[in-house]
C-alpha cells in the first residue's frame, strides 16, 4: 500500500505515519471517540484517532448535558473550556399541559449544566486528546478492517484526504463511528437487545430568541414533546419530537411548519420566544430509530458511544452516556477486562433504557409525562451511585 500524509489548517495530520503500529486505533473523533482516545493517551497508551470529516464539523445531535456528563468533563479538566463559551444552566423548567415544574440544578454540590454545540464540544475533546499525546487524523476514511490469518482484527485500511491508502496496525480497533457504525457492521456485532418504540424529531438553532439563557425548558402534551435549550453564540436549540408516523404523514415535507405548529401546541411561550429570534442555518430532522445494545467487544475490537449503545434522544442522555462509556472502555483496556466493560455498561444502561422505551411508546398524557420524568430522575440517580462505586473499585485496581 502507498502512504501519503497532508496537514489541515489546525495542524492535524490527515494520514498516519508510515510504518507505525499503535496500541489502539479509534475510528471516529466525535465525543465518544475523542474522549476514549484522550483517556487512553493520558494513561500512556499509544493511540491514533481517525475521522472522515474535518475538524470542527457539525453533526446531528441532542447536546444538552445532564449532570453526569458535566461531572465527567469537570474531572477530565475540560469543563472550564466548555464554560468559557457556553451559557450555564441553573434550572430546568418542565411544562405539562399548562402546569409548570421548576427544578434548580447546580448549587453547592453540583456544577451548572451546559449544552455546547458539537462544533464546540467535539473540537475541545479532540484538542484534549491531542494534548495527551494521541495522534489525530482528519479527512481519513476507514475502508476495511485488517485481520490476522486467524481472523483477529489487527488494524484498519484507510483512504486519506489526498486519495492515498494505507494500513494502520493496532492491537485494538475501537469503533466510535455512531449508530450506523462501519466497524460494527464489519465485525458483525450482534444486537443483543432492540427496543420497539422511538420518536422522530425536528430542531433548529434560533439566535436572539426571547427565551431564558439559563434554563432548559421542556414541554409535554399528549404524545408530543417540545423544548428550548440555550447554547453557544446567543442561540437556542428549539426542538419538537413526535411519533414517527406523525413525522412521515404530517411533518417531513415541511419541517419548518411542523416545528412551529407543534411548538405552539405544546408550549405557546416557547413558540412565541422562538418567533422573536431568527433561525440560523438549516432545520435538522431525525425520523427516529429504535434503541439498541450491540455486543461491544470481540477479538481485537470494541465499540463505544452510539456504535455500541443507542437510546432515543428524547431523554437528552446521549452525550452523558458517551462520556460514561468512554471512561468504562478506557478502564477496561487498562485492566484487560472488555467482558467487564459490557457487563457494567448494560447494568448501568438498562433501567434508563426501559424508562425511555416506555416513554417513547407515547401512551401518556401530560400528567403521565410528569411521572415518566420522575422515573428518569430516579434511574439517573441510581446510575450515578452505581457508577461512582464502580469507578472507585476500578481506580483501586489500576493503581
Amino acid at each position: 500500500m502507498t502512504t501519503h500524509h497532508v496537514r489541515n489548517v489546525t495542524g492535524d495530520r490527515l494520514g498516519p505515519l508510515p510504518g507505525r503500529r499503535y496500541d489502539v486505533v479509534v475510528v471516529g473523533a466525535r465525543a465518544a471517540g475523542a474522549a476514549t482516545a484522550m483517556l487512553l493517551a493520558r494513561a500512556g497508551v499509544d493511540v491514533v484517532v481517525i475521522d472522515r470529516a474535518a475538524y470542527g464539523t457539525d453533526t446531528l445531535s441532542s447536546h444538552a448535558l445532564m449532570q453526569g456528563g458535566v461531572d465527567h468533563l469537570r474531572r477530565w479538566g475540560v469543563l472550564d473550556r466548555v464554560a468559557a463559551t457556553t451559557p450555564a444552566v441553573d434550572r430546568s423548567v418542565f411544562e405539562f399541559g399548562g402546569d409548570r415544574l421548576v427544578v434548580d440544578v447546580g448549587g453547592e454540590l453540583d456544577d451548572p449544566l451546559y449544552a455546547p454545540r458539537r462544533t464546540v464540544l467535539d473540537p475541545l475533546l479532540v484538542d484534549a486528546a491531542r494534548e495527551a499525546g494521541a495522534e489525530v487524523c482528519f479527512g481519513t476514511r476507514m475502508i476495511d478492517l485488517a485481520r490476522t490469518s486467524s481472523g483477529r482484527v489487527c488494524g484498519i485500511d484507510v483512504e486519506t484526504a489526498d486519495g492515498g491508502t494505507t494500513r494502520i496496525g493496532a492491537d485494538l480497533v475501537v469503533g466510535a463511528d455512531g449508530l450506523r457504525s462501519a466497524v460494527a457492521r464489519r465485525v458483525n456485532a450482534r444486537v443483543t437487545r432492540r427496543g420497539r418504540h422511538c420518536l422522530a424529531s425536528i430542531y433548529a438553532y434560533v439566535r436572539d430568541a426571547e427565551l431564558a439563557s439559563d434554563e432548559y425548558h421542556f414541554a409535554y402534551d399528549d404524545g408530543l414533546v417540545g423544548g428550548a435549550i440555550p447554547t453557544n453564540d446567543a442561540m437556542h436549540c428549539v426542538f419538537v419530537s413526535m411519533a414517527p408516523v406523525a413525522f412521515r404523514n404530517h411533518a417531513r415535507l415541511d419541517v419548518a411548519a411542523a416545528l412551529e405548529r407543534t411548538l405552539a401546541r405544546v408550549s405557546p411561550s416557547i413558540a412565541a420566544g422562538a418567533r422573536a429570534g431568527s433561525i440560523v442555518g438549516p432545520l435538522r430532522s431525525f425520523p427516529g430509530h429504535v434503541g439498541q445494545f450491540r455486543t461491544p467487544h470481540g477479538d481485537g475490537w470494541a465499540l463505544v458511544g452510539d456504535a455500541g449503545y443507542f437510546k432515543d434522544p428524547v431523554a437528552g442522555h446521549g452525550l452523558s452516556d458517551a462520556f460514561r462509556d468512554a471512561e468504562l472502555l478506557a478502564d477496561a483496556v487498562l485492566t484487560d477486562d472488555l467482558e467487564g466493560y459490557e457487563l457494567v455498561r448494560d447494568m448501568l444502561s438498562t433501567p434508563l433504557f426501559d424508562h425511555i422505551e416506555s416513554f417513547a411508546a407515547l401512551e401518556w398524557d401530560a400528567a403521565g409525562a410528569r411521572d415518566a420524568l420522575l422515573n428518569f430522575a430516579m434511574a439517573m440517580a441510581a446510575e450515578s451511585d452505581a457508577l461512582c462505586k464502580h469507578r472507585n473499585a476500578v481506580r483501586g485496581a489500576i493503581v
